[in-house]
């Protein structure tokens, strides 16, 4: 019995140790990384409603307003789960949402002036963030990581 135990512990951490190395979870660890640190930096500018999973909402929403659906969609989550986000979103005043006047079924979610302003300061963030990752890896390094994803997603999303 204790050789069969020993043999599955030699077998999961095999298995372990391939996960960790597979491209889905290094991307999901690296995204999950990546927001983390938006989300801090972003608690120290004054925007200390804002969570990890509004985010979710916020980075697949067009600038000048989309549908819950439309952004459900784009995160691959439930419009239950994204319509409960812009319920949050909607009461830390980042985002407003109105009924959509060419279809009484839909919403419209639309960024507030402190919305526009949180999307603004985000993008400085995540400029501050590359390039303190630049002095961590490399700027070689990040530059290629950048490429490799950007081409990624261009060949991909044609699929």
């Amino acid at each position: 019995m204790k050789l069969g135990r020993q043999k599955d512990a030699i077998t999961i951490a095999a298995i372990e140790k391939r996960r960790g190395r597979n491209m889905r979870q290094l991307l999901l660890r690296a995204s999950r990384t990546v927001n983390r640190h938006v989300v801090e930096e972003l608690h120290l500018r004054g925007y200390t409603k804002l969570r990890s999973t509004h985010t979710t909402l916020l980075s697949n929403m067009d600038l000048a307003g989309s549908t819950v659906t439309a952004v459900a969609d784009r995160a691959g989550i439930s419009k239950q789960a994204m319509g409960r986000l812009a319920v949050e979103l909607e009461k830390a005043g980042y985002i407003h949402v109105q009924d959509d006047p060419s279809d009484a079924r839909a919403r419209v979610l639309q960024l507030t002036k402190t919305g526009k302003k949180l999307m603004l300061d985000s993008f400085e963030v995540m400029a501050e963030l590359e390039r303190r990752y630049a002095r961590s890896i490399g700027r070689e390094r990040l530059g290629a990581i950048l490429r490799g994803l950007e081409a990624f997603v261009r060949e991909t999303d044609a699929e």
